[in-house]
């Protein structure tokens, strides 16, 4: 094998979207140009400036502009010279543009805003630049004369269908991908319109791709970086779909919004992908970035499958169950795959859970709560010995560790009944749940605040980046959480949804009605916290039986979608969430779930191919499945 050097590393792309990247403790700084603080200060009373301020000009598709800078310095006796030659410049975002001297090009087929960075020893100026640009993208087959043939008055009766994304969707500014469905109405050729402030574009194809009774467009990475570039940060984004069939009859959809995200999302996801039968991964902020095969049965020695999972957050530490049900509680370091413990599923009452699939990381990974019929446990997360066991006041499950340490929020139910002759029977649902908070006190754990009363099952809480709010799954029929029947419920339902609650105990449970569908069940958060627009930004996946637009009905089989919140809307008593959108890197054949998050993607460093054990070198890093160049 080859080793694929590249350089789609994270620290380009954080640069290519105008960011600074990530902090320590999982944070981001503001979004957009400076870097805030005392050195943004520093450049506003800086002696150095420079000509022209705030620029703006306008080019049209396969065009590109040139801006000639100057740069003048103050002097102490208040006088300026002109320094244009001693300083070095720079474009903040360089998908817009390059340099050569104080010459700066744009780039052909894109549109947005950078702040262009002039520096002179420890001296440095900012202005911004704003690039206009109008683009006509005929795709192949198209006829080259598409862009004529809309000129006629449109009947509201001949409108196509857009069926996904749905309206006021917000998405990642590196997605990547991004599908619009739609029925034709009859429709032959079509003009996806996109205005984004500093971009016009329009897009022409036909039936890229028929699925069912409509088709399917798919923007490939050109074109959606030519959006993102221009979209990201400014809040929603229009576009509507024109059609036209052979004899010149037009349709007009409603126009939609669609809001890409000012930061880019870095970290990655770690999955069930229940047809294979183990656990995959897919990293962001990496173009090109594939699904992974991470961890499978013969790694565990599993019978049947390695599925549920749970990661530590800092993505050093994964916990798998094998089996269903569980037979060990196994626990690997990411980076190289290597088995640190494993514990089997026996232990009936006592710390070591019947249901081990169940368990959280503590933030610094070093420990571990697991769930048990007699209460959480908590594991040494290096050696597997037990620190403490039977907290939580009885039967407990599903427990998640406050991002500060000092929480953890679990299930408590009723116990279930004993088998003559058998140790106390536990199973991988509960019904009858409510939420509750587990305190730190000392060098000890108390129970804390009942977040969520009993009513229906309430089950499956996950701390949000924060740490002030607590995600759950309500069930109003009282339906077992595993999605299987039980004494009250003998046929399963579909009726999981998702509400959120404050984690301090003091707030009522609301529910996420905006990015609501079937069956929304196992949501957990990216622990990042984002911004856009001066405003925190949190993201949220979970697993969904929705339909998913024209390629899956309703009902037909569970797939990860993901959605951004906005907490201070939460906090002013609005739904905070967005419409959903479904993740594209996953495979549509297999049911996924459990989409764990972590901040970084730990893997072998690498010189080349050999070094990485049968996988990928690529930029000094080993994959499995290499990112597509």
């Amino acid at each position: 094998m080859q080793s694929r050097a590249t350089s789609f590393c994270v620290a380009a792309l954080a640069m290519a979207f105008g960011f600074s990247g990530c902090t320590e403790g999982g944070t981001r700084p503001p979004g957009g140009g400076g870097d805030g603080g005392p050195r943004d200060a520093a450049v506003t009373n800086s002696p150095l400036r420079i000509e022209p301020a705030d620029h703006r000009v306008a080019i049209t598709s396969g065009a590109s502009a040139n801006v000639d800078y100057r740069a003048f310095l103050r002097e102490t006796d208040g006088t300026e010279r002109e320094v244009t030659s001693e300083v070095t410049w720079l474009a903040t975002v360089p998908t817009l543009g390059s340099f050569s001297g104080a010459r700066f090009t744009s780039m052909r087929d894109r549109g947005g805003r950078t702040d262009i960075r002039a520096t002179m020893g420890s001296i440095e100026a900012l202005t911004s630049l704003t690039i206009s640009l109008e683009r006509i993208v005929i795709t192949e087959g198209t006829p080259a004369d598409a862009p004529t043939r809309f000129g006629g008055t449109a009947d509201p009766s001949r409108a196509p269908e857009l069926v996904y994304p749905d309206d006021a969707t917000m998405v990642p500014s590196n997605l990547g991908e991004l599908e619009f469905h739609y029925r034709t109405a009859g429709s032959t050729l079509f003009e996806l319109h996109v205005q984004a402030g500093v971009l016009d574009l329009r897009v022409y194809f036909g039936c890229p791709e028929s699925v069912g009774d409509g088709c399917i467009y798919t923007p490939d990475r050109d074109v959606w970086e030519s959006i993102a570039t221009a979209a990201a940060g400014q809040g929603p984004i229009t576009y509507r779909l024109r059609g036209v069939d052979d004899a010149g009859r037009l349709g007009e959809t409603a126009e939609r919004t669609i809001t890409v995200s000012e930061e880019p999302i870095t970290g990655g996801i770690y999955y069930w992908n229940a047809g294979a039968g183990r656990v995959d991964r897919f990293e962001f902020g990496v173009r090109g970035a594939q699904a992974e095969p991470f961890i499978d049965r013969q790694r565990t020695e599993a019978t049947f499958c390695v599925g549920c999972h749970t990661v530590s957050r800092d993505g050093q530490r994964i916990a798998v169950g094998t089996d269903m049900p569980t037979t060990t509680l196994q626990v690997f370091d990411v980076a190289t795959r290597n088995r640190i413990f494993s514990r089997g599923a026996g232990g009936g009452l006592g710390v070591m859970p019947s249901q081990p699939n169940f368990a959280s990381f503590s933030p610094d990974h070093l420990q571990i709560a697991t769930s048990a019929i007699a209460g959480l446990g908590i594991l040494d997360g290096t050696t597997g010995d037990v620190i403490a066991e039977e907290l939580g006041g009885g039967a407990a499950s599903m427990p998640d560790w406050s991002p500060d340490g000092n929480h953890i929020a679990f299930v408590r139910y009723p116990a279930p009944p004993s088998i003559p002759g058998f140790a106390l029977v536990d199973v991988n649902g509960v019904t009858s749940g409510e939420i509750v908070r587990l305190d730190r006190s000392g060098s000890g754990w108390t129970v804390g605040p009942t977040l969520v009363a009993g009513g229906g099952n309430n089950y499956y809480p996950a701390y949000s980046p924060d740490g002030e709010w607590i995600v759950f799954n309500r069930s109003e029929s009282n339906s077992n959480s595993a999605g299987m029947g039980d004494a009250m419920n003998p046929s399963p339902t579909l009726d999981a949804t998702l509400w959120i609650v404050p984690s301090s105990g003091t707030g009522t449970a609301m529910r996420l009605s905006r990015l609501a569908g079937l069956a929304d069940s196992w949501a957990k958060w990216d622990p990042i916290r984002y911004r856009d627009r001066g405003r925190p930004l949190f993201w949220l996946t979970w697993t969904s039986r929705r339909a998913f637009g024209l390629r899956l009905e309703e009902n037909a089989r569970s797939q990860l979608w993901m959605a951004a919140f906005d907490p201070e809307a939460q906090a002013e008593g609005r739904d905070g969430s967005y419409p959903a959108f479904r993740l594209p890197f996953q495979d549509l054949e297999s049911a996924n779930h459990i989409g764990q998050w972590v901040t970084t993607v730990e893997r072998l460093t690498c010189d080349d191919d050999t070094d990485c054990g049968g996988e990928f070198c690529v930029d000094g890093r080993c994959y499995s499945v290499p990112p597509l160049i």
